[in-house]
Order: C-alpha cells, then sequence, then structure tokens
C-alpha cells in the first residue's frame, strides 16, 4: 500500500501537468498568425507505483504515482515534410522556366505587335511593286524595307541577349546568394539548437525558423534532410541536422550540422554557358560525393575526387536557370530542353537562310561565289558567319546610285528593262517551304521543322514557343496544386486551430481543478485522520 501522502505527489503532478497544458495552450494561441509556426505539446505519461518488489510482492495493492512531463514537442508529419520538399522542387523549377519563356514570347509572339513576320511581309510586298516595275525608285524602297528588316533581326538578337543576362544575373545574384545564405543561417541555428538542447533548454522556435529556411531553400534543389544522434556525455544524447544535395544514386553535403557548403558559378563569356560548383566553407574546397553509406566516391577513369557539376543540379530553380541557359534543345548531341541557346540558333538559322536565298539570287555568277551581295555582317561585304545579330545590307547596295538588285538574269536582245522575273524568284524562294535541320546546310542532322522563310517566325512561336510554354504552364499548374494540397494537409496536422485550443483551455482547466480539488480532499481526509480519529473517551 502506498504512503499516507503519496496522494499529495499525485496531485500535486496532476497540477503542474494541467498547468503545463495552459500554458502550452496559450503559446499556440498567440502564435496563431505566427508565419511557419509549429502547434506544440506536452510529452507526458503516467508514473507507475514504486518501492515494490514485484519478484516478492506481498500482496498489497499498488497504485501509480500521477503524471510526468518530460518535455514539449512539435506536431509534423515528417513524410508530409519530405513529400512537400521534393514537390517544390519541382515548383522552382517550372517558375523559372516558365518566366524565361514568357520573356521569349514577347519577342517572338507577333499577335499583338509588328515584328519579323511583317516585316518580312512588307518586303514582299515592296518585292511585288519592284517586279512590277523594276526602276530605281522602287529598288530604294525595297532596300529600306529590306533595311528595316535587318534591324529587326538585330532587335530580337539583343533582345535574346538581354534575356540571357537578365537571367544569369538573376541566377548569380538572387538565387545562389540566397541559397548561400539559407545554407549559413540553417547552419547556425542547428548549433544553437544543439546548445539549447544539451542545456536542457527547449529549442521549439528556433526549429520553427529552421523548418522554414528548408521549406524555401527545398525550392532550388532536389535535397534530403536527415538527423543523426551523437553522444553528449553523461549518457545524453542530442540530434544533429544533415542537409544533402541528392543526385541519382549520389549525394552531396549542404549542411553538416554547424559546417556549411556554399553555390559558384563562373560563366563563358563567349557562348554565355553556365558552371555551377559547390564547395566547403571550412576547408574551401570542392564538396565530394558520397554513396546512400556515405561512402566518399571517386572517378573510375582519373581517381579523382567525384564533384558536383551542372548534371546533379536538375530539378528546383537551379535546373530550371541551367536548362534555359546552358541547352539548346535539338542543337545539342543530347536532347535537352530548348532553352534560350534553341531559340538563339533559330534565329541565326533564319538569318543565315534568309541571306543565302537573296544573296544567291541576285548573283550573275555561275561558279557559285555571290558578286552582287544584298546581305552581308555588320561590315558591309563578308556574306559568310552571318548570324541575326550581325545581318546587315551590303555596302555594295547599300552605296548603290544606280538599280543593284538583278531584276532579270535573261540575256540577249531582247528588251528587259522592264523583266521583274527574277524578283518573282525570290518572292518564290521566300515563300517556298524547306525542311530545317540543326546542320548548316539542312541536309543532315536532326530535323526541325518545315516551313517557309517568310513564315518561319510565326511557325516558330506557334508551333514551338507557344507548345513549349502551354506544357510547362501544364507542370507548372499541376506541380503548384500537389505543393497547395500537401501544404494543406500539412497545416491540417501542424498550424493552430483556434477552435481546438479552445476546446484545449476548458479540458486542461477542469483537468487544474480537478486535480486541486482532489489535493483538498486528501487535505480534509488527513484532517480528520489527524484531529478527529481516536478521540472518544477522553
Amino acid at each position: 500500500m502506498s504512503s499516507t501522502f503519496s496522494g499529495f505527489y499525485v496531485a500535486k503532478s496532476g497540477i503542474q501537468a494541467a498547468r503545463a497544458n495552459l500554458q502550452i495552450t496559450g503559446q499556440n494561441m498567440t502564435n496563431v498568425n505566427t508565419t511557419g509556426y509549429t502547434r506544440q505539446r506536452v510529452d507526458s505519461y503516467s508514473l507507475g507505483p514504486t518501492g515494490n518488489n514485484m519478484r516478492y510482492t506481498g500482496g498489497n495493492l499498488a497504485i501509480g504515482n500521477g503524471v510526468y512531463c518530460s518535455g514539449t514537442s512539435q506536431i509534423r508529419d515528417p513524410y508530409l515534410d519530405i513529400r512537400y520538399r521534393a514537390e517544390h522542387a519541382y515548383v522552382g523549377k517550372t517558375d523559372v522556366q516558365l518566366d524565361t519563356l514568357s520573356d521569349l514570347e514577347d519577342i517572338f509572339d507577333e499577335s499583338s505587335k509588328d515584328g519579323l513576320s511583317a516585316q518580312f511581309s512588307d518586303l514582299i510586298t515592296q518585292l511585288n511593286t519592284l517586279a512590277s516595275s523594276p526602276t530605281y525608285s522602287s529598288e530604294n524602297i525595297v532596300k529600306n524595307s529590306a533595311m528595316l528588316l535587318t534591324k529587326a533581326f538585330n532587335s530580337a538578337s539583343q533582345q535574346l541577349s538581354k534575356i540571357r543576362k537578365e537571367q544569369t544575373k538573376s541566377l548569380q545574384d538572387d538565387a545562389i546568394t540566397k541559397v548561400n545564405n539559407l545554407l549559413k543561417n540553417i547552419a547556425h541555428l542547428n548549433q544553437e539548437i544543439k546548445s539549447s538542447e544539451i542545456s536542457g533548454t527547449s529549442a521549439l522556435e528556433l526549429t520553427d525558423q529552421r523548418n522554414t529556411m528548408i521549406d524555401e531553400l527545398s525550392k532550388y534543389a532536389n535535397i534530403e534532410v536527415s538527423t543523426k544522434t551523437v553522444g553528449v556525455g553523461s549518457d545524453r544524447s542530442v540530434s544533429e541536422l544533415h542537409i544533402d544535395l541528392v543526385s541519382g544514386d549520389q549525394k552531396f553535403s549542404l549542411v553538416a550540422n554547424g559546417d556549411y557548403s556554399e553555390f559558384s558559378m563562373t560563366t563563358n563569356s563567349g557562348t554565355g554557358y553556365v558552371t555551377m560548383a559547390l564547395k566547403d566553407v571550412a576547408s574551401d574546397t570542392p564538396v565530394q560525393a558520397v554513396d546512400s553509406d556515405g561512402t566518399p566516391l571517386f572517378d573510375s577513369v582519373t581517381g579523382d575526387p567525384v564533384v558536383m557539376g551542372n548534371t546533379d543540379l536538375t530539378e528546383g530553380a537551379f535546373g530550371g536557370y541551367l536548362s534555359m541557359l546552358n541547352e539548346s534543345g535539338e542543337f545539342d548531341p543530347v536532347t535537352g530542353e530548348r532553352g534560350l541557346g534553341y531559340y538563339e540558333k533559330m534565329l541565326d538559322k533564319l538569318a543565315v537562310d534568309f541571306a543565302d536565298t537573296m544573296n544567291q539570287a541576285n548573283s550573275t555568277n555561275e561558279s557559285g561565289v555571290y558578286n552582287k551581295p544584298l546581305f552581308t555582317t555588320t561590315d558591309g561585304t563578308s556574306t559568310t558567319g552571318i548570324t541575326a545579330g550581325n545581318i546587315s545590307i551590303s555596302t555594295a547596295w547599300n552605296t548603290a546610285t544606280s538599280s543593284y538588285i538583278t531584276a532579270t538574269k535573261q540575256t540577249g536582245d531582247v528588251d528587259t528593262s522592264s523583266n521583274g522575273d527574277n524578283v518573282l524568284y525570290m518572292i518564290n524562294q521566300l515563300g517556298k517551304d524547306k525542311t530545317y535541320t540543326t546542320n548548316a546546310n539542312n541536309t543532315d542532322g536532326t530535323t526541325l521543322f518545315t516551313t517557309s522563310i517568310d513564315s518561319f517566325i510565326s511557325d516558330l512561336s506557334v508551333s514551338v514557343l507557344a507548345l513549349q510554354k502551354s506544357d510547362v504552364n501544364r507542370q507548372n499548374t499541376t506541380y503548384n496544386s500537389t505543393l497547395t494540397e500537401i501544404d494543406t494537409q500539412r497545416a491540417s496536422i501542424s498550424s493552430v486551430d483556434v477552435n481546438e485550443e479552445g476546446i484545449n483551455l476548458i479540458m486542461y482547466n477542469q483537468s487544474l481543478t480537478a486535480s486541486s480539488r482532489f489535493m483538498t480532499t486528501l487535505d480534509e481526509a488527513l484532517d480528520t485522520i489527524i484531529n478527529k480519529m481516536g478521540i472518544v473517551g477522553r
């Protein structure tokens, strides 16, 4: 049988547990609107009877010794956290891709503004006029239209370069800087949380801050969060948090308790190609990959440590930036995303094909060497190395004081002064369908599509860019919907419900009242035993 005063300890533990639960309920309610706050609870368990030798029991009635509050914890579902962070990486990637494709659409979509397609139409209109009346004044109008067309090419190329610069700057100054700050802050929070746990102090609010940062970090790359239990002496242990970048079967350490890594990038000034790297801040050396068991990995050929490269960043916002900045779709050895490189090469291909077609049609040299080029690079003479960025009308045509365009190639005694059959041939070539491939001569390589020079831009906009953007937008919508659904599930578990906490207030207040009443009853019973029993006959 338990001691006479043991009931007071039971009542005391009940009062303390009720007070702790009331306090934690108040903490939850006051943080109902705090971003990232996770609902807390008191961890408690019942105390069994003590002081009895259970092996040699005397048959006395054994009653428990109340309740013990061991600490506080957060109500979270780790599985939902994993799902949320994985889905967040998909959203991060498609967000960047959608933003870039929207910028590209402003260049190539001419449904609401005049651009290359409209200028091609104007050039063909002026060529038709020239064909019917091949005069110098008509040719001047053609020349002005052609000049505007080359300017439109130059402008589109400059806009593409501007998008590339903006996306590169965004990756460097926004994404990488933000991720490095997140990694640094998470590592510092890890140290604070570990110190608090060693001292026996709750660090749940710091854990909330860390979880918010980890959620934000998951938007940029495919990460894996794990904890490792380490001893701190006196048979006590605490948890250390680790964050790894996951790429297939290998991992790269981003945060290891108080240690962290940093991302960096370099840009090829000629191609704009971006290369990313990851180094450990403490040792200032590249982070070496490990396998699922934590074994360091080495290159099977060179024997060098395996370090992170662009191919390890295929998800998240980093993956989105790299796909848009580095990949050129069918133009790459291994077909990837149709990024900025694809549209730059397509625009250059159109400029080259247009210039070659017009120069060949205007040439009177049967050997194939253009002797009367209409379009050249910006130097005014070279017909090789033409791109959308440097295409220009030739100096010879620009300075001609008489008719320069070859209106006809007919020879003989027949009067050809009003014959414009070669101009009609030019018009026909501009409207003639042909199959474009990734090779310069359009005979080998991967097929791109079949279209004409004058319809190239509109077909590129409608058949390629619009479909690509629609597909990415569909993916982005799906991923965002899934992310919202997962976040709603997390909130239903982890967020504070004022109605539920209000019920808890009533419940724990009743528990406090009951435990207090239990102590009062014990006091009254003890008073009766001490002061009122055994006094008969005195």
